[in-house]
């Protein structure tokens, strides 16, 4: 047993070393031809000051950097925490290995008592990603824009013009699919920069799912077109089955243009704001251990995401009253940044295993011939994560209206063995104990995985400041399961993922859920709700999916940060366009409908500002 593991061990770190070195030595590009060629700055910026200014360069920032450039009379300054990607960030398959890098800020949720029991610490890990491109670099691609019902509820809320009629351009003008669009009328665009793509690898257990689903009543469907419930092969943001990021796709595009300054490595710590006017004027960054302050002449713009949005907002004097107050920052608006949080709670716990042989995800089978089979776009390196499949379902006990889903499964080809505990059980920070136990003992058996996510929470988290140093980081309160509905939803999708488990299909090839107790829960009978609620309080957790920190809503609405237009309340020439911004969680996952918002964001901020004037002009 030792030398096998010992010889396990000796395969995986030899084909790490042959990627590694294949993807490094062929030129700035790399062995996979994959071109990150814009261009950054990491030195502090000279002029000080430019039309606008926009901190981070994730999901949202890189959008608007590369819009708001299209108006050449404009100087665009982008500020980024973090550098750049590399050609192994690219590769789908390792997106469990990237959670473990200086790619992700390695946030933690403040520890609570009733989830995240069987975690190290009891805090649930919040990953968020640190670079151009932002999460986009280590997320698991998975495009899925939400319910079309999503955004009528935003308009409903008092949100004008963010009707899923009036999203949906701004959704097709981000997307380059290279699928056909069967939705009458069409639903995807394909000219857009970020290209959408079906995985390009399947593997024998994800058509039993697709089957086992059509066999329980649901058959397959675009889940990005007009309706959802169904399953259907993953939609990835890859391009040849490598990862597209918000920077390939936007800021490659700005290459040429001397209007748009890209820094990094550098940390936004403040907002300049005129105490007695009310109007943003710049932005204090900290770079080489240095202070720089740069100015706006138009506007300032918050791009930095769910959690460091609403800090800097905070830092800056514009939040609760009585929370800033008891900091000792001086208060130039009192607004509710932070009061409000929501999430996806997603448990990824049920592996099945199967009879076949050399079906499922296994790091001990990657060699010369995946590597090849990468480089031509296909092959098991191509899957996000082994990430395969999703299904949309209503459960029996959901309120929603007729075809909005409350759950949806997640299909992967593998589990947390896949990497013989390499990659996704330190990204997930479960206890050893935990993975030794229950997990371990299959290692080398094919199984694949259904996880299984809550789409409307009623549960709400928030987000306060630990201190006033901005270098610290933001205390994240998850509160999952506060609301009582929430626990019987997510075993109610645990039911219907055994369902599927249960069903011909899979039965053909042996699949058989893993029984093993978890260690937190043995008191209770395996099976039972009592042991399935203690499963979901050890060990489901973040789908990454954090949203409303700084929510929008209309005037006069007590818990709106910002206006529909996105501008911030009490403070001009100052928006926040990215995650934080959403009323209420979308059906789906949130990097597609970020890339919506800014879109959107954009020609708003075009239209204030009278660009077809100023393009006419430039014309």
């Amino acid at each position: 047993m030792v030398r096998d593991t010992r010889n396990s061990r000796l395969r995986k770190g030899i084909a790490f070393v042959i990627i590694l070195v294949l993807c490094c030595v062929e030129g700035e590009n790399g062995f996979f031809g994959y071109k990150h060629g814009f261009s950054e700055y990491s030195g502090h910026v000279t002029p000080k000051e430019y039309d606008f200014i926009v901190v981070g360069g994730g999901n949202a920032g890189a959008v608007l950097a590369s819009r708001l450039s299209e108006i050449t009379q404009w100087k665009i300054l982008l500020i980024e925490a973090g550098g750049r990607d590399n050609p192994l960030s690219d590769v789908p398959l390792f997106a469990a290995y990237l959670q473990s890098t200086a790619f992700n800020w390695n946030f933690v949720a403040e520890k609570q008592n009733n989830f995240c029991l069987g975690l190290k610490n009891g805090r649930c890990p919040l990953p968020r990603g640190k670079g151009l491109g932002g999460s986009t670099i280590i997320n698991y691609m998975i495009y899925n824009r939400g319910n079309p019902a999503d955004f009528d509820r935003w308009a409903a809320m008092g949100n004008k013009q963010w009707s899923y009629r009036e999203v949906l351009p701004y959704f097709k003008k981000s997307e380059k699919v290279t699928f056909e669009d069967t939705n009458r009328p069409p639903q995807h665009g394909k000219g857009g920069p970020v290209n959408v793509e079906y995985v390009p690898h399947r593997s024998p257990l994800v058509h039993a799912f697709i089957e086992a689903n059509k066999q329980l009543g649901r058959g397959r469907v675009d889940y990005n077109g007009g309706s959802q419930i169904g399953v259907d092969y993953l939609q990835a943001t890859t391009k040849r089955g490598k990862r597209v990021t918000s920077a390939s796709a936007y800021l490659s595009v700005g290459l040429d243009r001397p209007n748009l300054t890209i820094l990094t490595n550098a940390r936004a710590t403040r907002i300049v704001i005129d105490r007695k006017t009310k109007i943003a004027r710049g932005v204090e960054y900290l770079q080489n251990k240095k202070r720089y302050t740069v100015y706006a002449r138009k506007e300032v713009i918050l791009s930095a995401g769910t959690f460091q949005s609403p800090q800097l907002l905070m830092l800056s004097g514009v939040g609760p009253r009585d929370h800033l107050q008891e900091l000792n920052i001086p208060v130039l608006v009192n607004s509710p940044v932070g009061k409000t949080m929501y999430d996806h709670l997603c448990l990824i716990a049920l592996t099945f295993i199967t009879n076949t042989t050399k079906a499922s995800f296994d790091t001990d089978r990657i060699g010369a011939r995946e590597i090849l089979q990468y480089k031509a776009g296909t092959g098991i390196l191509t899957a996000p994560g082994a990430l395969e499949a999703l299904a949309f379902v209503k459960t029996n006990i959901s309120r929603e209206k007729n075809d909005i889903p409350d759950i949806e499964l997640l299909f992967l080809g593998g589990s947390t063995v896949s990497d013989h505990g390499t990659g996704s059980v330190k990204s997930l920070k479960w206890r050893e104990d935990i993975y030794d136990k229950v997990y371990k003992p299959y290692e080398g058996r094919d199984q694949f995985t259904i996880a299984v996510m809550l789409f409307h929470p009623n549960s709400r988290g928030y987000i306060r400041l630990k201190n006033s140093n901005p270098l610290h980081w933001p205390l994240v309160f998850s509160n999952f399961l506060t609301a009582p509905d929430d626990l019987k939803v997510m075993i109610e999708g645990i039911k219907e993922a055994i369902r599927i488990g249960d069903t011909p299909a899979m039965k053909a090839i042996g699949a058989r859920l893993n029984d093993t107790p978890l260690p937190t829960c043995t008191q209770y009978p395996f099976g039972t709700d009592t042991y399935w609620e203690c499963a979901i309080r050890s060990l489901a957790n973040t789908l990454h999916h954090q949203v409303g920190t700084s929510r929008m809503g209309p005037a006069g609405d007590p818990g709106a940060v910002v206006s529909p237009d996105l501008k911030v309340y009490g403070v001009k020439n100052l928006r926040v366009v990215d995650a934080s911004i959403m009323p209420y969680i979308v059906t789906g996952h949130t990097q597609a409908a970020v890339y919506m918002i800014a879109e959107k964001a954009a020609d708003m901020i075009k239209d204030h500002w009278n660009w077809g004037q100023e393009l006419n002009e430039n014309d």
